[in-house]
């Protein structure tokens, strides 16, 4: 009988375990579900909202990837504002494009963070609690045959967003006249630094910077001007006297809405290619209530470079040394179109051809950003 009373409890005992080794299963994350190698049944829930998991759906049968990543092929919906989509799950990564709310995009895996989506038929990432699964078609502003709700939805936000007038003021960086003298590199600072300087000398072409930046500016601006945009140029020559500092209250007194600064770029490591932009940072002392425009004028022209191009995109260096950014009121970016220190690049500066693209690829950007 005590053998058997003994046998009893083990077995009581075994249940319990088994019972909440099984609630304990159910309370783990989405990427630690079972990888069994049978169907994927995915159960799509449209919630309209993030929830504690985001797009993180209730899943059975879940196989994973060799990168940690749940295996999904479905759809989901953009519920956050303005949304990153990086080139690596990171925030270190760089920004290919941002997203708006309503936006449906492909999903092909996701994580405890972030989700894996496909477009221009490669994969992206974003923060999976920006993002809802839904049962929503992919809405492709490429698509030939747009729903007549989507031209009607389109135009509406275009209406609204044009609003914003469309003046901007283009600064080449750097002149032919170095300006030693100093000044102080944002408002209220005691750091100051040199007014202005040449810029970059090509490695293996000689290419001013100065020359080359004005080159793009004002191919830039014919191009904006045939889009139905009002724009300044900071300089139209290469022999002036204008500061960093002066350039950007010219563009303050313009009552323009964006103000974008064209550079080169230049590394001691001669292999590297690629476009860059600079903003302000959040907290800047400065102007971190621009902060948010700066980022996505920044990143809405990298966006468009890096499609006409296929240059390589090193995102957005944030910083407050830059005095031209630091004495704007109004949103800036600088724009780095590539490395004078990279023979094959400075080569493809001084195509035509590849001009052509740039300017669009800015154009673009710039488009997106008001439009």
């Amino acid at each position: 009988m005590k053998i058997n009373k003994y046998i009893a409890g083990i077995a009581m005992m075994t249940l319990m375990c088994v019972s909440f080794t099984a609630c304990k299963k159910d309370d783990k994350k989405a990427d630690k579900i079972a990888t069994s190698t049978d169907a994927i049944e995915q159960i799509n829930v449209n919630t309209g909202q993030a929830g504690d998991q985001g797009a993180q759906q209730p899943m059975v049968n879940a196989q994973s990837d060799e990168s940690g990543f749940v295996v999904v092929n479905d759809n989901v919906e953009v519920i956050g504002e303005t949304v990153n989509v990086r080139v690596e799950p990171s925030t270190d990564s760089s920004i290919y494009m941002l997203l708006e709310t309503g936006k449906v995009i492909r999903r092909t895996g996701y994580n405890e963070e972030w989700t894996r989506v496909n477009i221009d038929d490669t994969n992206f990432y974003v923060f999976s609690e920006f993002v809802a699964v839904t049962d929503k078609p992919v809405t492709d502003e490429n698509r030939e045959n747009p729903g007549e709700d989507d031209e009607n939805t389109e135009q509406e936000q275009s209406e609204e967003k044009e609003s914003k007038p469309k003046t901007i003021v283009i600064d080449p960086g750097n002149q032919i006249n170095m300006i030693a003298a100093t000044e102080p590199v944002g408002p209220g600072s005691t750091e100051n630094k040199v007014g202005i300087n040449t810029g970059a000398i090509g490695s293996a072409k000689g290419t001013a910077e100065y020359a080359i930046n004005l080159t793009y500016a004002l191919a830039l601006k014919q191009e904006l001007e045939q889009r139905g945009y009002t724009v300044t140029l900071t300089r139209e020559t290469n022999d002036v006297n204008l500061t960093n500092k002066q350039r950007a209250e010219l563009a303050n007194a313009t009552g323009a809405t964006a103000f974008v600064r064209i550079k080169m770029n230049y590394s001691a490591n001669s292999a590297m290619t690629g476009v860059m932009a600079c903003t302000m940072t959040a907290d800047s002392p400065y102007n971190g209530s621009l902060y948010s425009e700066s980022t996505e004028l920044a990143t809405r022209i990298l966006q468009g470079l890096t499609l006409w191009t296929g240059a390589q995109n090193h995102g957005i260096y944030e910083t407050t040394g830059m005095t031209a950014i630091n004495w704007s009121n109004i949103p800036v970016a600088v724009i780095e179109l590539g490395y004078l220190s990279n023979e094959e690049e400075e080569t493809k500066l001084l195509d035509s051809e590849y001009q052509s693209k740039v300017i669009s690829g800015i154009a673009d950007g710039i488009d997106l950003y008001y439009n």
